[in-house]
């Protein structure tokens, strides 16, 4: 897929995504705005529950006989006053006796069974008929001895528009609900009980409860109604996705595309023999003499533009093609190095190989070649294995016994940062390991780690493997390590950059005619 492509693949992806962004975004606030809604009704339920107790306590006691004309009069009068009643009855054995409006009955009206039971005692009948209205049905709520037939209209002033409510009764200990007001609606006992919300069949529902009585409301709007104000602010949404999304899939393409050129370019470079190795010297403490030198690998793309080895060698492994580089080092390296390997016995070349080049024959059969040609020892290549690899164990450890067997030295890079172990080096029984500069860098300061140096030291003595120990950079660091008095390899900026392959022999000597004066001025101060 072109670059041209991938872009528009990511405007389309960004334009969905700002879509549902602002759907997302519009529906929480139509469920705050319908959440607020449901909070003033349950708020107006507070009031409701307070004037049908003053009710109940007005006629307990009445301060009247019953269904007296004074009792009466005072029920006709309380429910004229009253905004939330339509009529105030009294009962005696569960049959309605007299009521405001209808004055006392010449034979009781038997109630039919309740709805349900509130905690407080109070029975609800819901949907029953009314005798003050005809054919009329509607909801009585009872206490001790008093009813009170409860306005349907008594919400009907918080409506909204576009909104509806939905007015009930519950008994929060046994989880039953009573309509009694408003529309009803299809909403679980659940979701009110846990004043919840929800979006079923294109309706958002909010519910919230009177924390003074058992009344709870639920305000319901359709989401086309409470989406429908937003085609402008969609308009923005998408615009926005959609540019944010052709500038992110351009900038993916554009680094995958240069990913995939980079790849080529490396392939070609590898082919074409076109990377160039540099040589990190190796010093040894407390001498101070050149033990050898660490191949590393340089590599600039077309553009001259110089690529961090981690980065290509990464691509490498990617793309399947990290043995070739492999290859190429071996090479090159010791067609570079061979002469002066040859010349000073004492001297190591350090090859890193990846986890990759331990499988089969072909890394054996190219060291074989190349250390036969130059005739070097096989003992002066150490090959430098990092330490996440030490993961697959038993390959491991079978690569290791075969490169001992055949004389080259095998050490672990990097150490300190993946996978290894007291068991691993045990069982690896690798020549040295190398101290990963993340620990160098602890040296002389707080870090948590700074006690980690000195135990790694410790762990090799004990074991007898070898320690090089990288990124040595400033004196500080050099001193520390020198003072600690143990035999060991040093490599870093401070003792040198990495060179060219000619420029060995010419930093060798440097070295040792250092390493001469440094005894000579140590002999003459003893004297």
């Amino acid at each position: 897929m072109s670059i041209t492509g991938l872009a528009l693949f990511g405007a389309f992806v960004g334009a969905a995504g700002g879509y549902w962004l602002c759907h997302l975004s519009r529906v929480r606030a139509a469920n705050l705005a319908l959440s607020s809604y449901a909070s003033d009704l349950a708020n107006h339920a507070n009031d409701y529950g307070a004037e049908l107790r003053a009710i109940k306590m007005a006629f307990n006691p009445s301060g009247f006989p019953l269904c007296s004309p004074e009792e009466i009069s005072k029920m006709r009068d309380l429910a004229f006053r009253s905004l939330q009643v339509k009529d105030i009855g009294r009962l005696q054995n569960d049959k309605l006796v007299c009521s405001g409006w209808l004055g006392k009955l010449p034979k009781p009206w038997i109630m039919p069974k309740p709805s349900m039971t509130l905690r407080d005692g109070s029975l609800v009948y819901s949907d029953i008929p009314l005798a003050i209205a005809g054919d009329s049905r509607g909801v009585v709520l009872s206490h001790m001895g008093v009813d009170v037939v409860l306005s349907p209209k008594a919400f009907d002033s918080w409506d909204r528009p576009g909104m509806r409510n939905m007015i009930v009764m519950v008994n929060f200990a046994t989880g039953q609900i009573t309509h009694i007001a408003g529309d009803n609606m299809p909403v679980e006992p659940a979701l009110i009980l846990a004043e919840g919300q929800t979006e079923m069949d294109g309706k958002l529902y909010s519910a919230r409860c009177s924390r003074q009585n058992a009344l709870c409301a639920v305000a319901e709007e359709p989401t086309q109604v409470a989406l429908s104000d937003t085609n402008l602010l969609q308009f923005e949404y998408i615009l926005m996705g959609a540019l944010a999304g052709f500038g992110l899939g351009l900038a993916i393409a554009q680094f995958y595309l240069q990913r995939i050129g980079l790849a080529q370019q490396l392939r070609r470079a590898v082919r074409d023999g076109t990377l160039r190795l540099v040589y990190q010297p190796l010093i040894e403490l407390p001498s101070g003499a050149c033990a050898g030198a660490e191949a590393l690998l340089r590599w600039s793309d077309d553009e001259g533009n110089p690529i961090a080895p981690d980065f290509f060698i990464r691509i490498a492994e990617e793309r399947g093609f990290i043995s070739e580089i492999t290859a190429f080092v071996i090479r090159r390296s010791i067609q570079e190095v061979g002469d002066i390997l040859r010349n000073h016995p004492e001297l190591t070349l350090g090859l890193n190989i990846a986890p990759a080049d331990l499988q089969g024959e072909a890394l054996f059969q190219l060291l074989d070649l190349h250390v036969r040609q130059a005739d070097i020892r096989p003992r002066q290549v150490a090959l430098e294995i990092t330490e996440r690899s030490t993961a697959d164990i038993t390959q491991l450890r079978e690569a290791v016994l075969r490169l001992h067997m055949e004389g080259y030295q095998v050490h672990i890079d990097d150490f300190g940062t993946g996978y290894s172990s007291l068991a691993y080096l045990h069982e690896l029984a690798v020549d040295a390991i190398k101290i990963d500069r993340a620990f160098t860098r602890t040296i002389g300061t707080d870090a948590v780690t700074a006690s980690i140096l000195p135990q790694i030291l410790a762990l090799a003595a004990s074991l007898h493997v070898e320690v090089i120990v990288e990124g040595v950079e400033t004196e500080e660091q050099a001193n520390y390590l020198t003072a600690t008095g143990s035999v060991m390899q040093v490599q870093g900026w401070y003792y040198g950059k990495p060179v060219s392959a000619d420029e060995l022999p010419k930093y060798k000597e440097d070295m040792a005619r250092s390493t001469e004066a440094a005894l000579s001025g140590l002999q003459l101060h003893d004297h």
